[in-house]
């Protein structure tokens, strides 16, 4: 793999290098601030072409009112990228010439409809985070976790919201053993709107329900009868981003690797900013792999995420691997010392390095990167923290709990409160 971050650093000792303004704003009026980032590469069609990428990454991760290239070469040289760029962000991406004015007002906005912080609720913390591989369940008693369950989202032949609403219940009522559920947070792998409305489903969601609207009052059926207190529903990794916020976690940002792979980071402020964290562009090789749907190629979660590794695993293993169980075809091949295996775990580490070195390019001020997913349990998150224990700008480290973070962050999501900047999606 070849980062993009390596290939702009060496972009910027071109005998022909020249600067690139990528200027992102935070406002439209006369109060907004404009934020500047230099990069030095010549002014030809493939500079233009990595330009654009770290452009792509800096309003994924900043999130900004509108972006705009102050660019050494003529409009007609920034094409196809810019286009592409400008079709698949839901802000204003503009030449130095062009104004800045709003041009997509539709975005979305995590929800933030839940009670003051820590409001007392009597009996457990109950969590539930559904992802489209697993589903898992956990209480808690007074911010200690008690027990952890776990089940399949979709096992084999299951469809329909009915079918996720009563195995998430069950995995509630299991957890519960019996005692008196003061409270329930669910995270979901989606675009979330106010109030936890649902405003987007993943490939696989749309297979097995079919309709968003589907999702329609869900947290409320599956806490009927069960929970006693309030309930929130959040998207995944706004649930982590507050539940770290929340305990004064500070400049870091949360990786989580999954059925794709998802972040958020948390400012100096403690504000929460939740991002497709997969559509990171980190490869700027020849044989970068293309993203299944946008018009990117090198994007993050065609490495780290089940899909990435079971495409890669099960080439180098000749044989296709179920995204579903290749968490646990990983864990055993690298304690039997499988070289597919290591090399396959050499290969996130890699591509880890490039997202840690666009999160250092991009966000002011971050100082460490948290990463977690049940693929982590055992010796893949061992093997991964120990080959980026050196050599980086921010500190790197497994998660406490990679298996259960998310249900325990979704537990806490109720009682809890932090601050949550709006996401513009992409795509």
């Amino acid at each position: 793999m070849i980062t993009l971050h390596d290939r702009l650093a060496e972009l910027a000792t071109h005998p022909r290098a020249v600067p690139w303004t990528l200027r992102l704003h935070s406002g439209y009026s006369s109060a907004s601030m404009a934020r500047d980032y230099v990069l030095f590469a010549p002014p030809f069609a493939d500079a233009a072409r990595l330009v654009l990428a770290r452009l792509h990454n800096a309003v994924l991760l900043t999130n900004p009112a509108a972006a705009q290239l102050i660019a050494p070469v003529p409009a007609d040289k920034l094409e196809p990228v810019l286009g592409a760029l400008r079709r698949i962000h839901h802000v204003g991406i503009f030449l130095d010439h062009e104004p800045i004015r709003p041009t997509r007002p539709d975005f979305d906005l995590p929800s933030v409809d839940v009670p003051p912080a820590f409001i007392p609720a009597e009996g457990l913390a109950a969590g539930l985070d559904i992802g489209g591989t697993g589903m898992k369940a956990c209480v808690l008693r007074e911010g200690v976790l008690l027990r952890v369950a776990s089940a399949p989202t979709w096992p084999d032949g299951e469809l329909g919201i009915e079918s996720i609403e009563r195995r998430a219940r069950a995995l509630i009522e299991e957890v519960g053993e019996g005692e008196r559920i003061g409270s329930l947070g669910i995270g979901f792998a989606s675009p979330m709107g106010v109030g936890g409305r649902v405003t987007e489903l993943s490939t696989v969601m749309r297979e097995k329900v079919g309709d968003v609207h589907a999702f329609e009052g869900f947290a409320g059926r599956v806490a009927e009868g069960l929970v006693h207190g309030p309930v929130a529903m959040f998207n995944d990794l706004a649930n982590l981003g507050r539940h770290l916020s929340a305990q004064g976690a500070r400049r870091i940002v949360r990786l989580q690797i999954g059925t794709s792979f998802g972040g958020c980071w948390i400012d100096a402020n403690g504000m929460v900013y939740a991002t497709e964290m997969g559509r990171l562009v980190v490869d700027a090789g020849p044989d970068a792999v293309a993203h299944p749907y946008l018009p990117l190629a090198g994007a993050a979660r065609a490495y780290l995420s089940n899909r990435g590794l079971a495409e890669d695993l099960g080439r180098r293993l000749g044989r296709p691997l179920d995204p579903r169980f290749v968490g646990h075809q990983l864990r055993e091949g690298l304690i039997a010392g499988d070289e597919h295996a290591v090399a396959a775990l050499d290969r996130m580490a890699d591509t880890m390095r490039g997202v840690i070195a666009e999160l250092h390019a991009v966000l002011p001020g971050v100082t460490t990167v948290e990463c977690g997913g049940s693929m982590l349990l055992g010796p893949a998150g061992k093997g991964l923290d120990a080959r980026l224990d050196h050599g980086l700008p921010v500190e790197f480290h497994i998660a406490p709990h990679p298996g259960h973070d998310g249900a325990v962050a979704a537990a806490m999501a109720p009682r809890v409160d932090a601050r949550l900047k709006g996401l513009k999606r992409v795509g």
